[in-house]
Parts: structure tokens; C-alpha cells; sequence
């Protein structure tokens, strides 16, 4: 018997459908790494959020940027109260590296819900991008890396990732998150 083009489409949704079932909080692992990535992170963060008295959900993505931030391992976002953790820019981490993402992006949920950080504007200047934002007060311009709400999230980031070092072992926090491989690669005809 002969299949047509919609009982092949039905067989490869249904494949796709049982292979694809491993998704953790918005992404597919691909791997044990990537799995125990996933599952750490969540219960680092929720550790975390609950120790400084957060209420602030993290997603995961894999969002590939190029240029000037390509190393953007993770962000708050203010406006949905959400720690972001961006599993691409991570790739080639270890676990205890991640942590410290973790951290960083939940002193920034702390830092707006203490109202001491309300976001920044960025402007471009001849000699580069210049961050306008107000800062406990008193308003910063300059750049991003001397910007005083992230001088004190990296000031915090390895403290709070340490809080969670007991949840793990020694082997698990060196594990290193490695490079994503699509089971099923796009075809290029």
C-alpha cells in the first residue's frame, strides 16, 4: 500500500512529537548537560529568589547574537519580572559559571524592586554608546561596564551563586554546558 503525502506528513509529526519531549521551562535539551543545566538552574534560582525574597520566574532561551553583545548570558526584564538565562551565549560554561548569571540577573530584579534602579536609555556618541539611567537617585551617563547598577550586580553575582553551591556536587558544578546540536538539522536544498 502506498502512503500518501498526508499519512507521511501525520508519521513524521507523530515522531517529531514523541522525540521533542524532553522540554524544560520554554527549551528542548539536547543533552544530559543540557538537562541537568536546565533543572539546576531552576532550582538555583528558586533557592536564590527565595533566600533575598524575590518573587521573579526564570525562563530559558537560545538566542544567537552576534557583534558587540554576543556574550549576553542572560538579562531581567523589568517589564514581565522575569530573569532571563540564554543557554547560547553559555555554551562552554560550567555549571558554577551559570550560577553566577543566575545571580547576577536576580540583583537586578532586586535592585528595581528596591527602586533603586528603574532601567537606562542608551545613546549613540561619536566615540561609542553612552548609557543614561538613574541610580539610587542620583543619574549615571556613561558606559555600560562602569554603569553603577552593574559594578554592584557583579559585586553580588558570585555571592549568591556560592548560596547555592551546597544544592550540587563538586563534579556537577564543573560540568560544562556544551555546544547545541539540532537532532534533526534543517536541510538545505
Amino acid at each position: 500500500m502506498k502512503q500518501t503525502k498526508i499519512d507521511r506528513y501525520n508519521k513524521y509529526k507523530t515522531n517529531k512529537m514523541r522525540k521533542r519531549s524532553n522540554q524544560i521551562n520554554g527549551i528542548y535539551t539536547s543533552s544530559p548537560e543540557d538537562e541537568l543545566f536546565a533543572n539546576a538552574l531552576l532550582k538555583a534560582h528558586k533557592y536564590i529568589a527565595d533566600t533575598i525574597g524575590l518573587d521573579t520566574p526564570l525562563v530559558y532561551e537560545r538566542k544567537h547574537i552576534y557583534g558587540p553583545a554576543a556574550k549576553y548570558y542572560g538579562c531581567y526584564n523589568p517589564s514581565s519580572a522575569q530573569s532571563v538565562f540564554n543557554f547560547s551565549a553559555n555554551y562552554g560554561q560550567t555549571l558554577a559559571h551559570a550560577l553566577e548569571t543566575v545571580g547576577h540577573e536576580l540583583r537586578h530584579a532586586l535592585q528595581f524592586k528596591s527602586e533603586w534602579y528603574a532601567g537606562h536609555l542608551s545613546r549613540r556618541q561619536r566615540w561609542g554608546k553612552q548609557l543614561i539611567g538613574v541610580w539610587k537617585g542620583e543619574e549615571y551617563k556613561g558606559s555600560y561596564q562602569d554603569a553603577p547598577w552593574e559594578v554592584d550586580a557583579r559585586e553580588f553575582q558570585a555571592r549568591y551563586a556560592e548560596m547555592t553551591h551546597h544544592l550540587f556536587t563538586a563534579e556537577e558544578l564543573a560540568t560544562v554546558l556544551p555546544a547545541y546540536v539540532p537532532k534533526y538539522p534543517k536541510k538545505c536544498y
